[in-house]
């Protein structure tokens, strides 16, 4: 089941969230609990974002998570998500396209023209590359990051 994240889901949405750092590029840098406690809060609160969570047997398996703002140059509406991630165990089904699905919905009610998704975690990249380019989605933008000193 798909619903929006509430206030009961943040002590398991910190342990999705602590799994897929671990499993993302981004594992070298800390962790914070408070943060995430913090943006989750901001998430269940705020009208810019949004927060779905996959629910299994009362057991959350999944997240997306995600915004919306003016462009910079304009009123119209953009949107990005900040992460959207299933546990290992229970990918290969139809969970990820769901998560995304109730997102793009999300943008869609809030009058975003193009909903943005990026592959940034370096969890699967192709795959969720070509999930996103089945869903009707394009890639059209390149992040570049400089490494560590």
């Amino acid at each position: 089941m798909i619903r929006p994240v509430s206030n009961r889901d943040i002590p398991q949405c910190v342990l999705l969230g602590a799994a897929m750092h671990k499993e993302s590029r981004y594992a070298h840098l800390d962790f914070s609990v408070p943060k995430v406690v913090n943006m989750i809060e901001t998430i269940i609160t705020s009208d810019d974002w949004c927060g779905f969570v996959a629910e299994k047997d009362h057991n959350l398996i999944g997240f997306a998570a995600g915004y919306v703002m003016p462009h910079f140059f304009g009123d119209d509406l953009t949107s990005g998500d900040l992460a959207i991630y299933v546990s290992k165990v229970h990918r290969g089904g139809m969970l990820g396209v769901k998560l995304v699905k109730a997102y793009v919905a999300w943008c869609e009610a809030k009058g975003v023209k193009e909903p943005m998704l990026g592959v940034s975690a370096g969890i699967t990249p192709e795959r969720t590359g070509q999930l996103y380019e089945r869903m009707g989605f394009t890639e059209k933008y390149c992040i570049y990051k400089k490494p560590s000193v």
